[in-house]
């Protein structure tokens, strides 16, 4: 009988144990709980954020600027231009650059791999660069394009949705097989 229950609970233990039957619902239930967190925390916030700077952009062109272009300013317009455009910049687009830069930073570890996304890298160097060279301006009066010397990754929208798409698909997998 003594036996019996050792058997039972040896067999019970490695059941349970990491490596036992029950490690590829543990290890599913794992990955499920951080593509949530992915989801949730960095990759759909992310996005809005980058969705929502692409449509102030195209909004201050359309009302402010009645053209689908930035720079360079009209001839004629360039002072009045350049105080909407300073007044864009520092009152909504640098700041809004500025929490994409700092929630990529604060969610590293749900990032995948060891490298950044490129898109994501050259997020950082275009916020970082404007942020610079706008500094020296305002403090030292050091004069500059208005702009960042690099430009704002045009694919990190599309590649966050497609990103998106695949962590979703991976989701629904893990939750089909549990």
């Amino acid at each position: 009988m003594k036996n019996d229950a050792r058997i039972w609970t040896t067999g019970l233990l490695l059941l349970l144990s990491p490596g036992g039957c029950a490690a590829p619902d543990s290890a599913r239930g794992e990955e499920r709980a951080r593509i949530e967190r992915q989801l949730n925390e960095l990759y759909r916030p992310l996005l809005a954020l980058v969705a929502e700077s692409r449509a102030s952009v195209e909004d201050f062109m359309k009302t402010k600027l009645g053209r689908d272009w930035i720079f360079p300013f009209e001839k004629g317009r360039e002072a009045e231009e350049l105080k909407l455009w300073l007044e864009k910049a520092e009152g909504d687009l640098m700041p809004r650059n500025d929490r994409m830069c700092a929630l990529i930073r604060s969610k590293r570890e749900l990032v995948d791999g060891p490298e950044l996304p490129p898109p994501w890298k050259a997020l950082l160097d275009h916020e970082d660069g404007w942020r610079a060279a706008h500094e020296k301006w305002k403090k030292d009066h050091v004069p500059y394009s208005w702009h960042a010397p690099s430009p704002f990754p045009k694919r990190l929208e599309s590649e966050l949705e497609t990103e998106i798409q695949k962590l979703e698909k991976r989701l629904d997998e893990l939750k089909k097989a549990a």
